[in-house]
């Protein structure tokens, strides 16, 4: 169960991250320009990197359903089904409402590939900045970098909620693998000239601060009611 003390430092690391990046938005430039050349961002061609990304993607999808549907059984069987409810209500709210209906929807803010700087026509803007440099799917914050937050929170927790089943090995190399999950699509989406630095780095924050508060918003009522 997430702390009070857990959601002060993830709101204290959301605006530390506004504020460095705010006060030298230009980090922001020079890490995507780690990963531009002439020919664009060459990551972006890279079957087996895209590969990777499309299958954690679609990894998303599947456990955003079956969550969903394992909620829907646990209403028909008449069981307990706050643990599926839970991450269903993570990815809803977070990648879905928050990330994707919120801030990407109306923030502007132009992805690494259209500014200027990396050979595009759009203006560059700061994280904090509302631009109008994009109308639609923007690059503040990261859509796959949320996604794939809420699905590291989800095996994270079914491997904690089944890990008396579990060899101690497999569970901390379930845990580990998670985590490099969530850690190569950061990677991804900033050397694909996808998103800058900072559209990742929030884009998790935000999703775990939204974990957390629904956590503690649901979990004690269900945990009560087993």
């Amino acid at each position: 169960m997430p702390s009070n003390r857990t959601i002060a430092l993830l709101i204290g690391l959301i605006g530390l991250t506004l504020l460095i990046f705010g006060l030298w938005p230009r980090i922001d430039l020079a890490v995507s320009g780690y990963f531009h050349d002439a020919t664009g961002f060459p990551i972006r061609q890279n079957a087996v990197v895209e590969f990777i990304r499309n299958q954690i993607w679609n990894g998303t999808l599947v456990m955003t359903f079956v969550a969903a549907v394992l909620l829907a059984m646990s209403y028909w069987r008449k069981t307990d089904g706050w643990f599926w409810g839970y991450i269903l209500a993570v990815f809803v709210a977070g990648p879905g409402l928050v990330v994707n209906q919120g801030f990407k929807a109306f923030w502007g803010r132009a992805r690494p590939t259209q500014v200027t700087e990396f050979g595009g026509e759009a203006h560059f803007s700061a994280a904090w900045q509302i631009s109008d440099q994009c109308t639609k799917n923007c690059s503040f914050v990261s859509g796959e970098g949320a996604g794939t937050t809420a699905l590291t929170i989800a095996l994270l927790l079914i491997l904690y909620r089944f890990r008396h089943r579990l060899a101690p090995w497999l569970y901390r190399a379930g845990q580990g693998l998670a985590l490099l999950m969530l850690a190569f699509v950061a990677w991804q989406r900033v050397a694909a000239g996808g998103h800058f630095t900072s559209d990742v780095l929030l884009s998790i924050l935000m999703v775990s601060l939204i974990a957390a508060v629904l956590a503690r918003l649901m979990l004690p009522r269900a945990t009560a009611s087993r």
